[in-house]
């Protein structure tokens, strides 16, 4: 009789297992690193909020670029985002898709970046500080990010400057310890560490990142992103 028991019980715990077996394999959390000293990783680059046509005019730049040597890293590359801000509120943005995430799934994420920046903390510019009113944003959509090529609006909700939307929360600023006169690139690490961001997953398990400076700062600003980070952790 007590053997019975025994086998009875091994069943119900075998058929526990095989039950929780898929929700254990939605649960799982992921993790995307990308270290841009290994080269751009797939990622691509656009800018909203500025005229169409005005390219030259707003100094725009962006691609795979060298780090200034004083900062000391062997392998010394970054992705660059560079814009003149005429308009008073432009973006520059990186994209990249990602895959593998569990369908129909709702996920809190963490969103980690570090720049090097030569903003001076501290400084006044026209319309803003070029450290603190350029703000930094980072989020997750189920659109791939872009802006309509005869408005040059953006397609998802990033919000406006320091106020995040539904597509994108500030994580940060580009202002640096840097003195005014003699401003040089440094180290900064951002990130969504008070909140998460919150994303829901759709059938196909795929999602584009996104990572983007709004300015408020009426000038040029030059951006070197060397490395980041989206933890996807699920919730109910």
């Amino acid at each position: 009789m007590r053997a019975i028991n025994a086998i009875n019980r091994l069943i119900v715990l075998w058929l526990c297992l095989l039950m929780a077996a898929p929700f254990s394999r939605a649960a799982e959390t992921r993790l995307y690193t990308f270290a841009f000293a290994n080269g751009s990783l797939g990622w691509s680059a656009d800018f909203a909020d500025y005229p169409a046509g005005e390219e030259e005019f707003y100094q725009l730049e962006s691609g795979f670029s060298r780090l200034p040597a004083y900062l000391g890293l062997e392998r010394p590359f970054a992705l660059v985002l560079g814009g003149n801000n005429h308009s008073d509120d432009l973006c520059m943005f990186l994209r990249r898709k990602v895959t593998g995430l569990s369908p129909d799934t709702n996920y809190e994420v963490q969103l980690r970046a570090r720049i090097a920046s030569n903003a001076p903390a501290g400084a006044v510019g026209i319309g803003g500080a070029p450290g603190e009113s350029v703000f930094v944003k980072a989020g997750v959509s189920l659109t791939r990010p872009a802006a309509d090529p005869a408005t040059r609006l953006l397609n998802i909700d990033k919000g406006n400057q320091a106020v995040g939307g539904r597509d994108a929360m500030v994580i940060g600023d580009v202002a640096v310890a840097t003195p005014i006169d003699a401003p040089r690139y440094r180290f900064k690490l951002l990130g969504n560490t008070r909140a998460p961001f919150l994303f829901r997953s759709d059938a196909s398990g795929e999602a584009w990142l996104f990572l983007a400076t709004d300015s408020g700062f009426e000038g040029y600003t030059r951006l070197m992103v060397t490395r980041f980070t989206a933890e996807f952790v699920p919730v109910p």
